[in-house]
């Protein structure tokens, strides 16, 4: 093969693999990316629950039931996102957590795993009730129900 002939060579290899690769715009349609927002260890949930909020009236009033103030949202577009509170339930002491693994969609159901932390067997911790919770963003479209799971925790849902 001759000098003039290298060039051509990398520019069809370039060009090929430019084509066989896919776009960064084009959003795999299995992935629907829930956004962790804010936790908090004490959100008056006296077992795990799950509570989802479309609307800034929604999250205003479950905010003031729970009297705790769940994340500076002033500026959060709900027609965009929904909001998904997380609770882990009351624990006896401090050190225990919630945070978001991982979201995929199926089939019109969104499903959320959490991981749910607790304190090391020496580890120090305050003596008193928590109970911590997750607050998440989620698309406000292309599924109908959401589906939470994470060690520790019964199977949470909710249908829209």
């Amino acid at each position: 093969m001759n000098a003039r002939c290298y060039p051509l060579g990398f520019l069809a290899v370039f060009f090929i693999t430019a084509c066989v690769g896919s776009d960064p715009r084009q959003q795999d349609e299995n992935t629907a990316e829930a956004r962790q927002l804010s936790v908090a260890s004490q959100c008056g949930f006296g077992g795990p629950d799950l509570v989802y909020m479309d609307s800034r009236s929604r999250l205003e009033e479950v905010g003031s039931r729970r009297g705790v103030t769940l994340a500076p949202l002033e500026d959060h577009d709900f027609s965009a996102e929904h909001l998904l509170l997380v609770a882990a339930g009351r624990k006896p002491t401090g050190g225990y957590g919630i945070a978001l693994d991982q979201s995929r969609l199926h089939d019109d159901v969104l499903d959320i795993s959490v991981r749910v932390s607790e304190p090391g067997a020496n580890q120090m911790v305050t003596q008193a009730l928590t109970s911590p919770c997750l607050l998440l963003a989620v698309p406000s479209r292309g599924w109908d129900r959401v589906r939470v799971a994470g060690p520790g925790l019964p199977e949470l849902s909710v249908q829209r």
